[in-house]
């Protein structure tokens, strides 16, 4: 017989619970089941937007070290016992884990090739970094991100399922996330979404099971599937906020939203030396500058140079401004070693005088610069000599007669300005013809140095170069390779070398196409080979047709290298084996003039720096006038300073704000005297002073007072609460001034307690 009352028909939401109910327990509840769901969703998209990076071809899915993570992170915070026993094994795993992934990157047909291939690159990377040599395996590099992102994500899991707190899990990814997307050209912002709706979802997921926990304290009823309900509206509200914010118009505000990108994940997009010498080789879509003028050089591939204003120069001509050199190659770039610093004043000589008036057919040209991005590294026409601000003079070691580089001592900042002098070459190619080998010790000593695995295919390919042309003097032969190289097209995609690649070799016989720093290090590397004493110059190049008369502009897009070769009697005197602009220093600073005819000026160095009379006129496109000028110098707010205390500011703060709220934290329903008496049980537990069950409040309150000499203030605390708690109200027999007196004396001599100093004697 049918049923007069059909069975209503139950919401979705309690079909769903009641099948999460009777479904079977794995590990965990499936409330816990729920937040991990949520949390595998927001770090997905960390995980696929590091993916949809590309940093470097072919790297290994990211998906399976996350899960991994969350999953190896998440039972570890669910075993009771010792975290310092707990971690170590989970990571042990999480290294297995991370090797698994990336072993897929190294080279070899099987597993066990691959294996063993990556360690015996990341043993050859170790190496580099012992040694601070130059890096172009992308193997560390992957090891290194999929070993961050377990520990990002066994951090969190650790933080849900065993802290319960869902920001400390979302803000390390989060800063990863952020990070990751301020490197991406066009700022996408689709897995940032997802992981700002995981991470609003995690966040309302623990705070609601933190109340159940307190409502099942306090003996609080609440619906059966609350969770269910709860994450429905977490999600619709959560979808309805991201949809109103990405309707809204933010006109000029896209621009600002951007910046605020740039800045969250500044530490990670200021490229520092050892970035850039250990993973030169990964992609950069940011157009991050392309020298940084440290203490090394790697050969890159795939250059983006930006064209973001770096200087603003005055120049009597266009050509090559010089920042730093290097003299060391390692086959893979080239570094700056066996260096002096000295400490130079202003409007002071820098180099040796006696050697500087040695060399013939050199001018002193004159460089203004305005400052328009930070940076150090004074930019000098041709070899530096000195400048009109203090500075650091770095010169081969034990010699003082050349500099490699002049730094400022203070730094610079945008709209500083200075005035550089520098020494460049007028020598004629008659005058260069004539040279001969004999090079001094000094130079011999440092610039004919070459790594002890450079391929013979180099010197024998420069041999025939050579050979073919009988060619005799160094002038000769380095014009003759100069014009080889410079037949190669200009390639600013070409791939960096690959690991255990000479880079010489690489462009030589295998790319044929370049940019500026290949080309400078063959030519460079090749004339070594002939004992030709040579090194690598860095700075930019000025266009002719980009400067306003003697006024120019210097961006990212106008960084270059070129060759300074050294010739007796005349000093160093620039080369330039790339074909985008002109050979011989691109016909202007430094340059060389072949068959001019005209006699060089030859500069008289004594009376250079020498004091100015007073009363005296000087002419201010002189030497002596343009280092008279006073520079420009911003008094700059201390930011670091300032941001350094405020951080220091904001963490107390933030200790003293979290202290309160943890000291608070669960009595926010209770009255005052109840909350005088939790306080006081709370600090007793702390004290190895807690209750025992079978103790009643006034029992336990004579024990803990007796234990501190506070029994008296115990009693009359307890006799406040019991009142409170279970007397009449119109019954008071202590008033709320004394159980606060007698809750203070007791808080004191507890934390004297906890403290382990013996409490004062109660006057």
């Amino acid at each position: 017989m049918a049923s007069i009352n059909p069975p209503l028909e139950r919401p979705a939401s309690r079909r769903l619970g009641a099948a999460a109910l009777k479904a079977p327990r794995l590990v965990m509840s499936w409330e816990d089941w729920l937040t991990f769901f949520a949390a595998v969703i927001t770090f997905l998209a960390v995980a696929v937007s590091l993916q949809n990076a590309r940093w470097v071809p072919g790297m290994p899915s990211f998906v399976p070290t996350t899960l991994a993570g969350l999953l190896i992170g998440m039972i570890a915070a669910r075993i009771r016992y010792y975290a310092a026993i707990i971690h170590p094994v989970a990571l042990l795993l999480g290294a297995i884990i991370v090797v698994l992934a990336v072993q897929s990157y190294a080279d070899g047909l099987t597993m066990g090739e691959r294996l063993a291939d990556f360690r015996v690159r990341m043993e050859e990377w170790y190496q580099v970094v012992r040694a601070g040599d130059i890096s172009n395996d992308n193997l560390p590099f992957v090891a290194l991100v999929h070993s961050l992102l377990f520990l990002a994500t066994y951090f969190a899991a650790w933080c849900l399922f065993r802290w319960h707190n869902a920001w400390l899990a979302v803000v390390p990814s989060g800063v990863i996330l952020l990070s990751n997307i301020s490197f991406l050209e066009g700022k996408p912002a689709e897995a940032f979404i997802i992981f700002l709706f995981g991470a609003i979802i995690l966040i309302a997921r623990l705070h609601l099971q933190k109340s159940q926990l307190q409502w099942r304290k306090e003996g609080v009823e609440y619906p059966e599937f609350i969770s269910v309900s709860a994450i429905q509206l977490t999600v619709a509200a959560t979808i309805g906020l991201i949809v109103a914010a990405w309707m809204l118009p933010l006109g000029n505000q896209a621009k600002a939203i951007e910046g605020a990108f740039d800045v969250i994940a500044k530490p990670v997009t200021d490229q520092s030396d050892t970035l850039v010498r250990l993973f030169h080789n990964i992609d950069s879509r940011k157009g991050a500058q392309l020298h940084s003028f440290g203490d090394t050089l790697p050969i890159q591939g795939e250059v983006k140079l930006g064209t973001k204003q770096l200087f603003e120069i005055n120049s009597p001509e266009a050509g090559l401004i010089r920042a730093t050199s290097y003299d060391t190659y390692t086959g893979a770039g080239w570094k700056s070693t066996g260096r002096d610093i000295e400490r130079v004043d202003a409007r002071t000589l820098a180099a040796d005088e006696e050697i500087q008036e040695s060399y013939g057919a050199r001018d002193i040209s004159i460089l203004r610069v305005t400052i328009l991005d930070p940076e150090s590294t004074l930019l000098t026409p041709g070899t530096p000599l000195g400048a009109n601000i203090d500075t650091l003079v770095e010169h081969p070691d034990g010699f003082t007669g050349d500099i490699e580089e002049m730094r400022s001592r203070r730094g610079l900042n945008e709209k500083d300005t200075y005035v550089a002098i520098g020494s460049t070459s007028r020598a004629t190619a008659e005058q260069l013809l004539a040279t001969t080998g004999d090079y001094p010790d000094w130079v011999k000593e440092r610039y004919l140095q070459l790594p002890k695995n450079l391929p013979a295919s180099v010197g024998a390919e420069t041999d025939r170069i050579i050979n073919d042309r009988r060619l005799q003097t160094p002038y000769e032969k380095a014009k003759a390779i100069e014009e080889y190289l410079r037949q190669m097209p200009y390639d600013l995609a070409v791939p960096s070398p690959p690991p255990g690649r000479d880079a010489a070799e690489f462009l030589l016989f295998e790319l044929k196409r370049g940019y500026f720093d290949y080309q400078s290090t063959a030519m460079c590397v090749m004339l070594r080979t002939e004992g030709i004493p040579c090194r690598l110059a860095v700075g930019y190049a000025l266009d002719p047709e980009t400067g306003d008369e003697t006024s120019y502009v210097i961006r990212k897009d106008n960084a270059y290298t070129w060759v300074e070769v050294f010739f007796p009697g005349y000093g160093w005197i620039n080369f330039n084996p790339t074909a985008d602009r002109p050979s011989g220093g691109a016909g202007g600073l430094g340059s060389v003039e072949f068959g001019s005819g005209e006699e060089p000026f030859v500069p008289d160095f004594s009376d250079v720096f020498d004091p100015i009379p007073d009363g005296i006129e000087i002419d201010p496109n002189s030497p002596q006038g343009a280092l008279a000028e006073q520079p420009v110098v911003n008094s700059q707010f201390p930011w670091p300073l300032a941001i350094g205390l405020a951080g220091i500011l904001a963490v107390f703060v933030a200790m003293a704000v979290a202290g309160r709220m943890a000291w608070n934290w669960g009595l926010g329903d209770l009255d005052g005297r109840g909350r005088l008496w939790a306080k006081t049980q709370r600090l007793a537990g702390w004290a190895k002073l807690g209750s025992r069950p079978s103790e009643t409040p006034r029992e336990w309150s004579r024990r803990m007072g007796r234990s501190i000499d506070r029994e008296s203030d115990a009693i009359q605390l307890s006799d406040a609460y019991e009142e409170s708690r279970y007397g009449r109200p119109d019954l008071v027999r202590i008033d709320d001034a004394d159980a606060e007196s007698s809750y203070n004396s007791l808080r004191g001599a507890l934390a004297a307690k906890l403290l382990r100093r013996k409490p004062r004697k109660k006057t």
